[in-house]
């Protein structure tokens, strides 16, 4: 979607000092008067020590391309509670702390791999154990933030997968990509029942085995999205047409000319069919949201965000 500015209003901004401030400007108008950037973005709290007289080291770096792991020293035996969720609103920048007594929705030895809205706008979490302790690892399951909560075990993943990149579809579906938990191929497309968590391989669409694969969107004309990253994080954008079965490259993503070099956290469709892309360049933070061109490649940075992955509220 494109904003212009009068004569009037962009002399008016050159006085006032940048046109960039007038961007700025517009940024925020445009998220708070267009529904269909609603963002919500999902992260997890720091966890908390109940023996004060313990040192743990513990590493908060974000996800990256769902396959960067929160790591905690187990030198030192400590007491840690389960680690809290936070949503945040891009629009209007409100956090809420989740939390559930009676069951933990985040253990420090999990991580969230995927999050996504279902078409009647309930939030959902894939959560992915971690191998960083003595602990026996809990099964990979999915949450549903509703009232009350709702956790599935996923049932049909290999010791050594993963899934990630979840997505609500139009039509009221959970998908989602399997992969290796250190995030590389092969990756299949895979369909999650929501009534019982097993997941199923959707034969349609093929990658190859060589192929990273991650982030899914699907635009309110059904098509869907997802980007491709090379050796060195160089991203593609590709669409998936099931009558073709082989993803069909659009383009590399690139900012102001420059080539695209970490791979991506989140990639969603607003409700009048505009593309974002969520992340941030190698060695930069915070992460932020982008438009961007499907036909280009071309990324505009939108709004800084600084959570770890994003989707689209619904109603």
């Amino acid at each position: 979607m494109n904003y212009k500015l009068s004569r009037r209003q962009f002399g008016q901004l050159a006085l006032a000092g940048t046109v960039v401030s007038g961007l700025g400007y517009l940024t925020k108008k445009a998220l708070a008067e267009t529904p269909s950037l609603n963002i919500v973005g999902i992260g997890s709290s720091p966890m908390v020590i109940t023996d004060q007289t313990a040192i743990t080291e513990v590493n908060t770096t974000e996800l990256v391309e769902n396959t960067a792991l929160n790591s905690v020293s187990t030198d030192i035996r400590t007491d840690i509670k389960p680690v809290g969720l936070v949503l945040q609103s891009l629009v209007t920048g409100k956090a809420q702390v989740l939390t559930d007594k009676s069951t933990p929705l985040l253990e420090p030895n999990e991580i969230l791999s995927g999050f996504t809205s279902l078409s009647d706008g309930t939030l959902v979490v894939a959560i992915t154990p971690v191998a960083i302790s003595r602990r026996e690892a809990t099964p990979t399951r999915i949450t549903f933030l509703g009232t009350p909560v709702k956790t599935l075990i996923v049932s049909g993943l290999k010791q050594n997968q993963q899934l990630g990149s979840l997505l609500g579809t139009n039509d009221g579906r959970l998908i989602g990509l399997v992969g290796k938990k250190n995030g590389t191929p092969p990756i299949r497309l895979v369909d999650i029942n929501l009534q019982t968590g097993e997941i199923s391989s959707i034969s349609k669409v093929k990658f190859l085995d060589d192929e990273r694969v991650s982030n899914l969107a699907e635009c309110p004309d059904g098509i869907l999205y997802t980007s491709i990253v090379g050796a060195y994080g160089d991203t593609t954008l590709v669409q998936l047409d099931s009558n073709q079965k082989k993803p069909i490259r659009l383009g590399q993503l690139k900012v102001n000319g420059q080539a695209w070099n970490n791979g991506l956290q989140g990639l969603v469709c607003s409700a009048t069919g505009q593309l974002l892309a969520f992340g941030a360049m190698r060695y930069e933070t915070p992460n932020a949201v982008y438009i961007v061109d499907k036909n280009s490649g071309n990324m505009t940075r939108l709004q800084d965000f600084d959570t770890t992955q994003i989707t689209r509220a619904r109603a």
